[in-house]
């Protein structure tokens, strides 16, 4: 059963500092050439976390994850030898909202699948979450993805209460890493804090898919729809950016850097994206998603058919920071909602 307190607003930084006195600690920090903007980092000293913001521009994935992983490094001689690149200790990873945290536990389904993947597994275990609530900006669309409540895999989620934050405490690590500052039992009044954060929480989402995501994933596959795709892929750009600021795509690429003496080296694995030409591409050459349109539609298929048909949720966690991202302002939700009004008309041939 989870436990509840409550932290004095002034006690949260001592509760970091706490936690850099143990171990590394990554949160979200404001970005010095952009003022307003902010992305997680390892916290240097307490006063650098921020604990009221809308969104990163990279997700927090990246802390078991980073965009470029070396998986190990080695030397060839006359045989191979193989040096260990991994780390053991542990670290913790603060300030996580709840569409992040969705996307962390839809990660740890989708590496956990048969066969497990062993990286993501072992930099998971090192990690303790502590979540915070949020409010939504106009590209925030969590509510139609239902992940504007969620909780797991976070060790402590706060929420923000007059009195400070209101804390549940949902593992045991997350137990023992609230023993860095002072707490208070709640009150009925903090108790209504939290639902009418909730509420008005509710209130401030506004953006939405028309349909619901099993709907949706029954549009997609009955297939056409191509004039969208194709408008779509008129302004798209490939750059890859939705990609790479999702918080749950898992695609990756595996490289071998050799050192120009030809006998040291690193095996690294690094962010990919469908949306890159080559990322098809197989020998030959054939390409199975040539097209950009093919492209773009696949990012469809993928988010909302069929991974939602095979892990029984979308990939997607409505953090909107590819509509955000997008250099072209292709937007997640008014081109679903597209769809489903192209849908609607029967007009495709």
């Amino acid at each position: 059963m989870p436990e509840f307190h409550v932290i004095a607003k002034d006690a949260l930084l001592e509760l970091v500092e706490g936690m850099l006195k143990d171990m590394p600690v990554m949160g979200p920090k404001e970005r010095e050439d952009q003022p307003g903007f902010h992305y997680f980092g390892w916290l240097s000293s307490p006063e650098e976390f921020v604990a009221e913001y809308v969104t990163t521009t990279m997700p927090p994935k990246k802390a078991f994850f980073p965009p470029s992983q070396i998986l190990f490094t080695y030397e060839l001689n006359h045989s191979p030898v193989l040096f260990d690149a991994t780390e053991s200790s542990r670290f913790a990873l603060v300030g996580v909202h709840p569409c992040d945290l969705a996307a962390i536990d839809q990660l740890d389904f989708a590496y956990g699948y048969p066969p497990a993947d062993a990286c993501w597994q072992r930099e998971r275990e090192r990690g303790t979450i502590i979540g915070i609530d949020c409010m939504p900006d106009e590209y925030c669309f969590c509510a139609t993805v239902q992940t504007c409540n969620a909780r797991k895999p976070a060790d402590v989620f706060l929420t923000g209460i007059e009195r400070g934050y209101f804390a549940e405490v949902l593992t045991t690590r997350g137990s023992d890493v609230l023993n860095h500052c002072c707490l208070s039992a709640p009150t009925e009044r903090d108790l209504q804090d939290v639902q009418n954060w909730q509420e008005a929480k509710t209130r401030a989402t506004t953006a939405k898919f028309d349909v619901s995501i099993s709907e949706f994933a029954d549009i997609l596959q009955e297939g056409g729809l191509s004039p969208v795709w194709h408008d779509v892929a008129n302004r798209c750009y490939s750059c890859g950016s939705c990609n790479t600021t999702c918080p749950t795509c898992f695609c990756f690429d595996v490289t071998d850097d050799l050192e120009l003496d030809l006998r040291h080296g690193a095996r690294k694995r690094t962010w990919d994206s469908c949306q890159l030409l080559e990322f098809a591409l197989v020998a030959g050459p054939h390409n199975f998603r040539g097209e950009r349109w093919q492209r773009v539609r696949h990012r469809w298929h993928r988010k909302f058919l069929y991974l939602y048909r095979k892990y029984g949720r979308p990939y997607c966690t409505g953090c909107g920071r590819c509509s955000r991202a997008c250099t072209v302002d292709i937007n997640i939700v008014d081109v679903t909602n597209q769809l489903i009004e192209y849908s609607r008309r029967g007009e495709e041939p």
